[in-house]
């Protein structure tokens, strides 16, 4: 199985070719990138078993194709320092966004007001946030 073992809205999102090493991405694994394509979403969050290659190659990829594409690096492993480093760089250069997953969920949220940040919150462990959405609440009420 392909590092990119996991499932989509659509089903499962790994390779079908059975190696215990990818020889691909999940962004040339054209069931996974068809099924981010029916989705019409432009914005997208990786992360991957190593930051370097199973989040950055496909994130890499998905910008070049027009795609805005996220990293959540604290939701990414790596092999080594080096490699982490590189990655990033990598990323970087190729115009990927890399952020913590935190910041990535909240961003997605972009209402503190919206019934579910409380629970957004609650998930990421910041009751800070959570007192937030009450107070924003209590002035609209």
């Amino acid at each position: 199985m392909d590092c990119h073992r996991g499932t989509l809205a659509s089903g499962p999102a790994c390779s079908r070719r059975g190696s215990a090493f990818p020889s691909r991405h999940a962004w040339h694994d054209d069931r996974v990138r068809e099924a981010v394509e029916a989705t019409g979403r432009r914005k997208l969050i990786f992360a991957g078993v190593s930051l370097e290659v199973c989040a950055a190659l496909p994130a890499i990829a998905a910008t070049a194709a027009g795609y805005d594409a996220y990293v959540a690096v604290d939701a990414s492993g790596t092999f080594s320092r080096t490699k982490r480093e590189t990655g990033l760089l990598r990323m970087q250069q190729a115009g990927v966004v890399v952020s913590d997953y935190a910041t990535l969920m909240v961003e997605a949220l972009a209402d503190n007001a919206l019934p579910e940040s409380g629970a957004l919150y609650t998930a990421l462990d910041m009751p800070f946030a959570v007192l937030v959405g009450q107070i924003s609440a209590a002035h609209r009420g």
